[in-house]
């Protein structure tokens, strides 16, 4: 079985929430803010773990514009324990945005 995609853990906090019923334009900017926070909140927790020089090596990627792709390959091979990481801070998301 597939991991789920960040959009679809999206619609599971609308619906958890009770928002899945909203106008579609409301809902499409719901979306989006939802998968900003999270990118940000993964972000800043996957570069909390790395090392300097690992650090350095990021900034160049994405001083390079590099594709999503490749940057969540780079915290894949850099982030110690990342599925772990992952799911905890994807979960304490989910806890704070529903609370």
């Amino acid at each position: 079985m597939a991991a789920p995609t960040l959009e679809q853990f999206v619609e599971n906090l609308l619906v958890e929430r009770g928002l899945a019923s909203v106008d579609e334009a409301v809902l499409a900017e719901l979306r989006a803010d939802l998968l900003t926070r999270i990118g940000e909140r993964l972000n800043a927790e996957m570069v909390a773990l790395l090392e300097t020089d690992k650090v350095e090596e990021l900034n160049d990627l994405l001083d390079a514009d590099a594709e999503p792709d490749i940057v969540r390959e780079f915290f894949v091979s850099n982030v110690p324990n990342y599925q772990e990481v992952l799911a905890r801070t994807l979960m304490d998301f989910r806890t704070s945005y529903l609370s």
